[in-house]
């Protein structure tokens, strides 16, 4: 399969100046085509592929980005800008194309738009995006709570990205969140809450990828009904479409179970493993371009209450802002 290009898409490195290259002259002329809103930055690239015909090098790349405090149409490149910290501002994937020849640099792709929501009657008691950051924040602080008791880890996990969230008006309010924690410096046998002390752990990070449902009325002032479940990971994002950049996973399986003498026959099988024993790691994902530490709104006391997991046991903790901020 060689997508046109006459010659199979073979992986490289998301560091590689190319791929860097790539990102900006797509993002560049995204934020170039807007014509209201903020311009759109990196946050960090995923996947990289390379191939080769007569006409020159096609480079793909499959990256993420984030709404920014530079308006669109300012005197600002994306370089010179910095995240909207708002938790409501979710990651946006972004794929991009560029033809690499002798004369210069051709972009044929770049996609990193929303899609398009039709217009359509409200549906009553359907769930709803939320666009409202102040009424993710009890939810959310409910959520990682939950989150932090049902884990049987030594750390506590914070914060770290929120993917999706919506709203629906059942017997109250339904909300179903999903969202991302990391490992935090904060052990289980040494604090009985996530405090302003807890921080992402720099050393053999962990990521946590949890789905969650509230189930709140506050009317009725009772304690929320809370769900959740986590499993290990990160950004798992729909995969862009590139038939030809996928590696078979068997293949190193199987040439370590089928070692061979060094023949004539056998040479070049030979030379395939030791490459692909060489091969240049691929450093992907790439480190976010900046750090995103979502803000929230902390105007109005929180004076919720909840069970966090402490040896095995369980206490009653008041929720802070710090459940969130860090």
């Amino acid at each position: 399969c060689s997508g046109g290009h006459g010659q199979m898409d073979t992986s490289i490195p998301c560091d590689d100046k190319r791929v860097e290259n790539v990102v900006n002259l797509a993002l560049s002329k995204h934020n170039e085509l807007l014509t209201e809103g903020s311009q759109l930055a990196l946050y960090d690239i995923k996947e990289a592929t390379k191939a080769q015909n007569e006409s020159g090098e096609f480079f793909s790349v499959m990256f993420t980005s984030r709404e920014t405090d530079c308006p669109v149409g300012g005197d600002k490149v994306w370089q010179q800008c910095d995240y909207l910290q708002q938790v409501d501002k979710v990651l946006r994937t972004c794929q991009a194309k560029v033809l690499f020849k002798e004369a210069g640099q051709q972009l044929l792709l770049h996609d990193c738009s929303v899609g398009i929501v039709a217009e359509v009657a409200p549906c009553l008691g359907c769930p709803e995006n939320i666009e409202n950051q102040e009424d993710l924040q009890e939810p959310l602080m409910h959520s990682l709570s939950k989150a932090n008791s049902i884990l049987y880890h030594t750390h506590f996990f914070i914060f770290k990205d929120l993917s999706s969230a919506t709203k629906q008006v059942v017997a109250g309010f339904r909300y179903k969140l999903q969202f991302y924690m990391e490992k935090s410096n904060c052990t289980k046998s040494k604090f009985a809450a996530v405090t302003h002390e807890c921080h992402p752990v720099q050393e053999e990070p962990e990521f946590m990828q949890c789905n969650s449902t509230v189930d709140v009325a506050p009317w009725r002032h009772e304690v929320p009904e809370v769900y959740a479940e986590c499993a290990p990971g990160f950004l798992k994002v729909s995969q862009v479409i590139m038939p030809c950049s996928r590696r078979n996973p068997r293949r190193n399986e199987t040439n370590k179970r089928s070692i061979k003498p060094l023949t004539r026959e056998s040479s070049e099988e030979s030379k395939e493993n030791i490459s692909a024993s060489t091969a240049i790691p691929l450093n992907c994902p790439t480190k976010p371009w900046k750090e995103f530490r979502p803000v929230f709104d902390n105007t109005a006391p929180v004076n919720t209450t909840g069970r966090t997991q402490t040896n095995g046991t369980t206490t009653d903790t008041v929720f802070t802002d710090q459940d969130l901020l860090s």
